[in-house]
């Protein structure tokens, strides 16, 4: 899967600095951690958001879009 944003930023699975990690909440709710590519730096760049397994392309530009930033991998 490779999604780009309006800002610049990419996913891409074959790329190796990219990378998804899905997680389940309490609750049964999937979330996913990214690490994409900002194409305007190439600095490496981390979001978090809900996931969707069905919508996968579109749960990816919603969480490079609007989810929220981390600083670290999660352990």
């Amino acid at each position: 899967m490779r999604v780009t944003t309006p800002t610049n930023l990419v996913f891409d699975d074959s790329d190796p600095r990219c990378f998804l990690k899905l997680e389940t909440g309490q609750h049964g709710q999937h979330y996913a951690f990214v690490q994409c590519v900002d194409v305007n730096t190439g600095e490496k760049s981390r979001y978090w958001g809900v996931w969707c397994h069905q919508e996968q392309e579109a749960a990816m530009t919603e969480i490079l879009n609007w989810g929220g930033k981390w600083p670290n991998l999660p352990k």
